[in-house]
């Protein structure tokens, strides 16, 4: 006898039965869902009916309910992909079922990675999320000198940490005046004084540096010319310092002789100086260079007096050289016919500004008469020695003061005879 209520499901049963060979009790396997009072699905049902095949009757059998997941369906079904789920499916890079951001994929399911702001333990030292190598973090690793990025605290990072090179060891900027002697470097005193014994150029202070070395220098002027007013070795030109300073000095002879060629004025000694100097026997004369002395004045040798005779150390009398002549009386006639006409034809025309073209002029322009440049007359009467006429015809001329020019007669000589008339007519008064 078949119960209504259980109809659907032992047909069920029959038709299993009927397909195939008989078996212990068969669950149906059937879910019949339960609908709680809210409407909603809940769990499946905790009891299912099987048909006894002894008795044909039903038996009821009871199992463990299931929960099912909303957000990925029942068992079996697949849904979105859940980051820390261990599988790396759908958008997913990684997934290590952690939420370890330490480790090699991230709490975001993607592998760590430089500049992610995550630190890879064991792999980086540090990230800061930045691509900036100049600042504490390299490339996830702690900023070190020689790194070759400036980080904070170095002036200077060349990759490596040799010294002398522009960057110390310490990754400090290395530079003249930093105190510290490097390669290249004379010295290194840690200032900006450019007087002292080091320079700014981290060189010792010499001479010709152009530097005024304090204390040591009195000037520098960077160059070795003795002739401007700083010396090559870096004193100031100076008369008396046997350099001769160009434009300033005359001469410099190095000592404090006044009287020599160069005076302690650095003035040069002449002939016009007012001194007895540069060898100079008396003021302006005397000695190598000057004119001879007059009478009277200071000499060393005949040389130094105009009269050629030098005596004790006193220029004597101009004193003529006369030849010896035999005596005999002379008159201006004798002078004119014997010596004039025939060799000084030229002062009958007045050559020279003395005019003698008879016996009168021959005395009147004579005797008396101050010669044109010497300081003695022409012509003394009675007076050989104050007669510039015959130093003239002598050669005598240079000795009278003022006297010089050439011999008479200008371009002939007279004969020992000629000259004794004149040297006579002058003896005997000039008459």
């Amino acid at each position: 006898m078949i119960r209504a209520p259980f109809a659907l499901p032992v047909t069920l049963s029959l038709l299993a039965v009927a397909c195939g060979p008989v078996a212990p009790a068969m669950t149906t396997e059937d879910v019949t869902d339960t609908i709680d009072e809210t409407g909603s699905t809940g769990t499946t049902g905790d009891e299912s009916t099987t048909t006894d095949p002894s008795t044909g009757g039903p038996t009821t059998t009871t199992s463990e309910p299931t929960t099912v997941d909303p957000t990925t369906g029942p068992p079996g079904t697949t849904g979105a992909p859940v980051c820390g789920d261990g599988i790396a499916e759908g958008g997913e890079a990684c997934d290590d079922g952690n939420a370890d951001d330490t480790d090699a994929c991230t709490s975001a399911c993607v592998p760590a990675v430089c500049g992610d702001g995550l630190i890879h333990v064991g792999v980086e030292e540090c990230d800061d999320g930045n691509s900036d190598n100049n600042d504490s973090c390299v490339m996830c690793q702690g900023a070190v000198c020689g790194d070759g990025f400036v980080s904070p605290g170095e002036t200077c990072d060349d990759g490596n940490l040799e010294a002398d090179d522009g960057c110390s060891g310490d990754c400090i900027a290395e530079f003249c005046g930093d105190g510290i002697l490097h390669t290249g470097e004379g010295c290194d005193d840690g200032n900006s004084d450019d007087t002292d014994f080091c320079t700014n150029a981290c060189q010792p202070a010499v001479c010709g540096d152009g530097l005024v070395l304090t204390g040591e220098e009195a000037c520098d002027d960077g160059n070795a010319n003795d002739g401007d007013a700083c010396l090559s070795d870096c004193k100031l030109a100076s008369c008396g310092d046997g350099v001769v300073h160009d434009g300033v000095e005359a001469c410099d002879d190095g000592n404090d002789v006044d009287l020599d060629a160069c005076s302690n004025a650095c003035e040069a000694a002449s002939c016009a100086d007012e001194k007895a100097n540069d060898g100079e026997t008396d003021v302006d004369c005397g000695g190598p260079t000057c004119m001879p002395c007059s009478e009277g004045q200071v000499c060393e040798i005949d040389v130094d007096c105009q009269s050629g005779n030098c005596e004790a150390g006193t220029c004597g009398g101009v004193t003529l050289m006369v030849p010896d002549c035999a005596p005999a009386d002379v008159d201006a006639a004798t002078v004119f016919t014997m010596v004039v006409q025939p060799k000084c034809g030229c002062h009958t025309g007045g050559s020279g500004g003395l005019t003698m073209n008879g016996a009168a002029t021959v005395k009147s322009n004579n005797v008396g008469v101050a010669a044109t440049n010497a300081d003695m007359n022409r012509v003394t009467a009675g007076d050989v020695d104050q007669s510039y006429l015959l130093y003239k015809i002598l050669g005598q001329q240079n000795k009278v003061p003022g006297g010089g020019g050439s011999t008479m007669p200008l371009g002939g000589t007279l004969t020992d005879a000629q000259k004794c008339v004149l040297i006579n007519w002058v003896k005997g008064g000039a008459p």
